[in-house]
C-alpha cells in the first residue's frame, strides 16, 4: 500500500489514500477519506524493475617483456614456416604465368626473377599481417602466445578490432615496441599496446585451456 496526494472530483479535498491491487490488471483505486466509495482510476502503476548489475571482468597481471619474447620466438618460427610456403605458392605461380604467356622475364633471367618485383613482397606482407590479424582478432592468441599462456584483449576483456591489429603490427617495429615494458614493472604495456589501446594479459592455466577449446 502506497500513501500519496491526490485531489477528490467529488469535494475536491487534496488528502487521499491511493493503494493498489493486483487484480484486474493492476487498476489503482483513490479513497478519498470524506466518500464512502472511492474514485477508480484505470491508470496503471509502472513496477520498478531493478537495474541489473554487469559482471565483473576478470583482472589478469600485465605480461612481462620475457613472456612476451618467448611468444614473438614461438610466433617467429610459425610464421617462417608459413613463408617458405607461400614462396613455394609464388614460385609455382611465377612458372605457370611463364608457361602461359601471361608474364616474361628480361633475356638470361628465369621464374626466380619475378619473386624480386613489389607484388611478391606484398604477397609475404599479406600472409604475416593475416597471421596476426586472424589469431589476435578470433581468440587474442597466437601460437605463440596460447604456449606462454598470453592473450590480447581490450580493457574490458572482448577481443580486439581488425583496425587494432593492424596499429599493432604498423608500430610493433618488429618486436623492438616489446621494450618499452622495462620502463613500467608494475603493469607493462608495449609501445604496440599504447597506440592500439588494448592489453596484453597473463591467463591462469584454466582459463588458458578454456581459450583452446574456443
Amino acid at each position: 500500500m502506497a500513501l500519496g496526494h491526490a485531489r477528490c472530483f467529488s469535494c475536491s479535498h487534496s488528502c487521499l489514500l491511493i493503494y493498489s491491487t493486483p487484480c484486474r490488471g493492476w487498476v489503482s483505486y483513490i479513497e478519498c477519506p470524506h466518500h464512502i466509495n472511492g474514485i477508480k482510476t484505470m491508470a496503471k502503476r509502472k513496477s520498478v524493475q531493478p537495474t541489473p548489475t554487469p559482471p565483473a571482468t576478470a583482472r589478469y597481471p600485465s605480461a612481462g617483456l620475457l613472456r612476451r619474447l618467448g611468444a614473438l620466438l614461438y610466433d617467429y618460427l610459425v610464421v617462417i614456416s608459413l613463408l617458405i610456403i607461400a614462396g613455394f605458392i609464388g614460385m609455382g605461380v611465377a612458372h605457370l604465368l611463364l608457361a602461359t604467356g601471361m608474364a616474361t622475364v628480361p633475356e638470361g633471367k628465369d621464374a626466380a626473377w619475378l619473386l624480386t618485383s613489389p607484388l611478391y613482397s606484398a604477397w609475404l606482407a599479406f600472409i604475416i599481417c593475416g597471421f596476426y590479424t586472424w589469431f589476435w582478432t578470433r581468440a587474442g592468441q597466437t601460437i605463440g602466445m596460447r604456449a606462454w599462456r598470453l592473450r590480447i584483449q581490450n580493457a574490458d576483456g572482448s577481443n580486439i578490432r581488425i583496425t587494432q591489429a593492424l596499429i599493432r603490427l604498423a608500430t610493433a617495429a618488429f618486436g623492438l615496441g616489446n621494450l618499452l615494458c622495462l620502463f613500467n614493472h608494475k603493469s607493462p604495456r608495449a609501445f604496440q599496446d599504447i597506440w592500439s589501446e588494448c592489453e596484453v594479459v597473463v591467463l591462469g592455466k584454466q582459463e588458458n585451456l578454456e581459450q583452446l577449446n574456443r
